[in-house]
């Protein structure tokens, strides 16, 4: 499994490069580890956090793609979906099952078929979202 993780991240990191979505960049911290990535991220026009660039930490596990990794923004942000630590609590991060609290479907959960990018557009779509009224 540990050649399977590294070859699928090495896999994703190509596809950021040579196919670079608008808002994203993304890749490992030190090209010796895979493991351990940082993004930036771009929020979109006319949201609560127009055009701020937010630094994101992902930490992956040798069970990737079958685990999620865990992301936290590393630029301090105040917003309900992110702990004090800057974990981020979306559903895309969350272990594959049944959400013990209900509130969520398997569908909107992890799965092996997700990827760093989509991980990082639904943060961006958590910062696009309306937060104050």
């Amino acid at each position: 499994m540990v050649g399977f993780a590294i070859r699928r991240l090495a896999s994703e990191f190509k596809n950021l490069i040579d196919n670079p979505t608008e808002g994203i960049v993304a890749g490992p911290i030190n090209e010796n580890n895979m493991l351990e990535w940082e993004a930036l991220c771009i929020a979109p026009e006319g949201c609560d956090f127009d055009g701020g660039v937010f630094k994101i930490r992902l930490d992956f596990t040798l069970d990737y793609p079958l685990a999620p990794p865990t992301a936290r923004f590393v630029t301090n942000i105040f917003h309900p979906n992110v702990y004090q630590d800057g974990r981020i609590c979306i559903s895309i991060l969350h272990a594959p099952g049944d959400d013990p609290s209900g509130y969520e479907s398997k569908n909107e959960r992890w799965s092996p078929s997700q990827s760093i990018e989509k991980i990082l557009l639904s943060i961006i779509s958590l910062l696009a979202g309306k937060i104050i009224s």
